[in-house]
């Protein structure tokens, strides 16, 4: 296991990227540290680096097999370049995976390049909804208006099943994590109005920007498409829809 001496401008999310090539493996680094904080470093401070990827295993002696007659020699081909295995996922990185890939590939792209961008900054995302059906829009249409507690302020959402873009694998919802990797609701905390910025300049839609009701963990991309033109479509499946998406 190496180590890394914190440098000024350093954050989680830089030195993941330096060392591993993926600034979203900052997890590894604070579970290797037991960092209770990972927005706040100090410059000098020593860190423990756990290795990319695990050692390979010893291989175990074993008798040999008698030897066969002897084939004629192959030829000799050239070595082949060693290629570096792909780092695994954390079980946070996993789940998003698994959320956000129903959804059309445009919209994949970009929310993962959110949660990229997000975590080089020292911001970790959970991805929390991605593809919704009718059936499930209807039931969280039902929260707080026929479904207990009623009242306002349990209202999450004022779309029925087919007026959400989630039903056409639009749209994805995130969450802001706290250095304890639990979701942090309070929409002060600063995570959610740089989550915002950084996903509108990606061309997505931000639900903090609307008028009624903001939704602060929902992004959309749809273009020139309407709802109604994805009601229609509907019946034929996703990906007459999807064709209208570039």
């Amino acid at each position: 296991m190496a180590t890394y001496m914190v440098k000024s401008g350093d954050t989680l999310g830089k030195i993941a990227r330096k060392l591993y090539g993926d600034a979203a493996l900052y997890t590894r680094i604070v579970r290797a540290n037991h960092i209770a904080n990972p927005d706040k470093l100090s410059v000098g401070q020593r860190l423990e680096i756990p290795d990319a990827s695990p050692p390979p295993a010893t291989p175990v002696a074993t008798t040999p097999p008698a030897r066969a007659p002897a084939a004629p020699a192959a030829p000799v081909q050239p070595p082949r370049p060693a290629v570096a295995p792909a780092p695994a996922l954390s079980p946070l990185e996993s789940l998003n995976e698994r959320r956000l890939a129903p959804l059309h590939p445009v919209v994949v792209n970009k929310a993962r390049e959110l949660l990229r961008q997000c975590a080089n900054d020292g911001l970790a995302l959970l991805v929390t909804q991605g593809l919704r059906t009718y059936p499930e829009q209807d039931t969280l249409y039902a929260q707080g208006r026929t479904k207990k507690p009623i009242g306002s302020d349990y209202i999450v959402t004022n779309a029925r099943g087919g007026y959400s873009w989630h039903n056409f694998g639009l749209a994805f919802d995130v969450a802001v994590l706290d250095s304890a990797g639990k979701q942090d609701w309070n929409y002060r905390h600063p995570g959610w109005q740089h989550l915002g910025v950084v996903g509108k300049t990606l061309g997505l839609s931000w639900g903090g920007d609307w008028t009624r009701l903001k939704d602060y963990p929902h992004f959309e991309y749809t273009r020139d498409l309407t709802l109604k033109s994805c009601r229609d479509l509907y019946a034929q499946g996703l990906d007459h829809i999807w064709s209208n998406v570039v």
